[in-house]
């Protein structure tokens, strides 16, 4: 056995298979027809079973309870066996044998997961060993055949799972910076309050052109790139939460010129209309949270203008 074996060895982490993880694998399994699947579906969902129950006693949040997860009828990926780390991504458990020295791996099963943890699952069916990990996008992983020696160590995934959960909350604050960022360039401009004119008042510069028990429709002539254009909100609500708003941008002067862009902030996300034809609207729903903040951005190359509201 070769030193770095004998590391990796010495880093498992045995874990009880009890009778209820047993009882559950069982079940499950008896849903598919062949006897080759039913077996490799118990030892996977051994597996995934011992997995969640080794995270959650680490602290990690874990998501296995879905009902689909043990339908075979309604799980599209089949036989695969993920553990799913809300937040971290997917990690996919593989069963290997006692004293397996190689696993085949299929490049294409990494997408969108954190990687592989491989587990041995005792003869007895009453003891599992958690052998090591490779995360995904590994160089090892790009190879049909892996060698358990080059396997990290559990130690190592536990720190790899720490470091994809600061990444995580450093995405986070990220997004926090950027609506703070949101919030201050609110702060500097001015802002013109939906909710008002559903109550019959309107700022000076926009044009009421309809309005009904609770939907109003208001007009502004704006000028961009020595161009006239006429941005028109109509705005409803039919409840207290939500607030629905058609934006409508069209020229004064006949139809939109080409390569004009009119954008809004979508979540954590900007969507944008692009004229790429002959046309004389864009035109853009949205559902809105009453109170928050949006802007629309009128774009003709480097040349813009934004108007800002709170639904």
């Amino acid at each position: 056995m070769s030193d770095k074996l004998n590391v990796l060895r010495e880093l498992a982490i045995p874990f009880p298979v009890t009778a209820s993880f047993r009882r559950q694998a069982r079940v499950y399994a008896s849903q598919y027809f062949t006897q080759d699947a039913q077996e490799r579906t118990y030892f996977n969902t051994l597996a995934v079973l011992v997995a969640d129950a080794y995270f959650r006693l680490l602290g990690f949040e874990t998501n296995i309870t879905q009902s689909e997860r043990w339908n075979a009828a309604r799980r599209l990926w089949s036989e695969a066996s993920e553990l799913e780390l809300p937040g971290l991504g997917n990690l996919e458990c593989r069963v290997i044998a006692t004293g397996q020295d190689t696993v085949i791996l299929p490049p294409e099963s990494l997408s969108n997961r954190i990687g592989y943890l491989f587990i041995e699952i005792a003869s007895s069916e009453k003891e599992a060993t958690l052998v090591g990990f490779l995360p995904a996008f590994h160089p090892e992983t790009t190879d049909v055949e892996v060698t358990i020696a080059d396997l990290h160590s559990m130690d190592d995934l536990i720190d790899y799972l720490a470091q994809q959960e600061t990444c995580s909350l450093t995405d986070s604050l990220t997004e926090t910076v950027q609506t703070n960022d949101l919030t201050q360039e609110f702060a500097e401009k001015k802002i013109t309050y939906l909710r008002n004119w559903l109550n019959n008042i309107y700022e000076t510069d926009w044009e009421p052109s309809m309005r009904a028990l609770k939907s109003a429709t208001c007009k502004k002539k704006l000028q961009l790139a020595e161009q006239v254009f006429e941005m028109q909100l109509s705005v409803s609500q039919n409840n207290d939460e939500l607030i629905f708003v058609r934006v409508n941008v069209q020229s004064k002067s006949g139809s939109l010129p080409r390569g004009m862009q009119v954008s809004v902030p979508d979540e954590s996300d900007i969507y944008t209309e692009t004229v790429n034809e002959a046309a004389d609207l864009i035109s853009i729903p949205l559902e809105l949270s009453s109170g928050e903040e949006f802007w629309v951005e009128l774009r003709i190359g480097e040349t813009f203008i934004r108007e800002y509201f709170i639904a």
